[in-house]
């Protein structure tokens, strides 16, 4: 079972877990503001359960709380950012901003990050290019440690969950699709597990290679795993995961079992859109395409068309009303911490 907290009362105690664990203060906003975030958009396995793990991984000295960003222009368009091992957000965010500096100048970037611990959830990065006006898309990758997911046709993990993400403005939310590459992103089976509930069917195989609903059939030990996505489709999956790993390992020079890479490989790549049509044209047009796309009839059962992005903007408003739900294990390693750190936490999480 899950309680609801305003999202005031969770950024204020995720904030001060942060900084009783030594965060500066913009970096345990920042941080807290992203997780926050993605449940209010009700990407629960990206919110505030990764609070408690990130204060394991400060505490593992993973997270390194005094790091700094440095940035290298390796050509008029493109960029490295080396995060040095600080926190993702801060480093994702970083990121976007060195790339919007860039497409402002050349009306197209690509930016790479290395030494970037765990970005949360991908859509808000590329949210963050489209309100300033960019097309943007981003891939994330994941060290040897993440691999999770199955190549195709295979019993043994070889790939992270590889989300890509995009979005697009209009002239009202924007166009945003954030997806991994495998059936489900490994914190929504975490979720299962926290509240449990069996995942659906085709999302994991057990260690033997046999099909499973039980989450601990993937957790294990031994550790089973994820199916690509696209079901009997799955190499479609498998291919873009593929090309995911790509850009964040091989292009950033590191191998798929790199020891010294941790946390998120992440590829940004902008465009300015008004390099190729006005600016209101292009929002005007990009509101036709939306409007054609929910004009398709549904089928039955189905109320209305989606587009990518619109469910999760709603989701956005009613929990700012309704609250941020916590499942049990989470606020009670929340509390936990708290208490580690001479923090009540029940004046914000009671």
């Amino acid at each position: 079972m899950s309680r609801r907290y305003s999202a005031e009362a969770v950024t204020a105690a995720g904030i001060a877990l942060f900084q009783a664990a030594g965060a500066r203060p913009e970096d345990a906003q920042s941080t807290v503001a992203a997780l926050v975030t993605s449940s209010l958009m009700g990407h629960d396995s990206h919110g505030v359960m990764r609070i408690p793990e990130y204060l394991g991984l400060v505490a593992r000295g993973l997270i390194r709380l005094r790091s700094e960003i440095s940035v290298e222009r390796t050509g008029p368009a493109t960029a490295i950012v080396d995060c040095g091992h600080g926190f993702g957000a801060t480093g994702a965010a970083r990121a976007v901003q060195e790339g919007l500096q860039i497409a402002r100048e050349q009306r197209t970037a690509t930016v790479i990050t290395r030494r970037c611990h765990h970005v949360g959830r991908l859509g808000a990065w590329v949210e963050l290019a489209a309100a300033q006006g960019m097309i943007a898309l981003m891939t994330c990758n994941s060290p040897v440690y993440g691999h999770f997911v199955l190549p195709w046709g295979g019993r043994d993990a070889r790939l992270a969950t590889n989300p890509i993400a995009y979005a697009v403005p209009t002239s009202g939310d924007p166009v945003v699709a954030d997806f991994a590459t495998s059936v489900a992103p490994e914190g929504k089976l975490r979720f299962y597990l926290n509240e449990g509930k069996p995942v659906p069917a085709g999302w994991i195989l057990d260690s033997d290679g046999n099909p499973a609903t039980d989450p601990r059939g993937f957790y294990g030990p031994p550790r089973g795993g994820i199916l690509p996505l696209g079901g009997s489709a799955g190499h479609k999956g498998f291919a873009l995961s593929l090309l995911v790993e790509i850009l964040g390992s091989a292009l950033a020079g590191l191998g798929p079992q790199d020891p010294d890479f941790l946390g998120n490989g992440n590829c940004l790549v902008l465009i300015d859109p008004s390099a190729f049509c006005p600016p209101d044209k292009f929002r005007r047009l990009m509101d036709e395409t939306v409007a054609y796309m929910k004009s398709s009839r549904p089928v039955p059962g189905v109320a209305e068309v989606l587009v990518p992005g619109e469910l999760e903007f709603r989701t956005l408003r009613i929990r700012r009303t309704e609250g941020v739900p916590i499942d049990e294990p989470t606020l009670l390693s929340l509390h936990e911490y708290g208490r580690g750190f001479g923090l009540d936490l029940r004046q914000w999480l009671n």
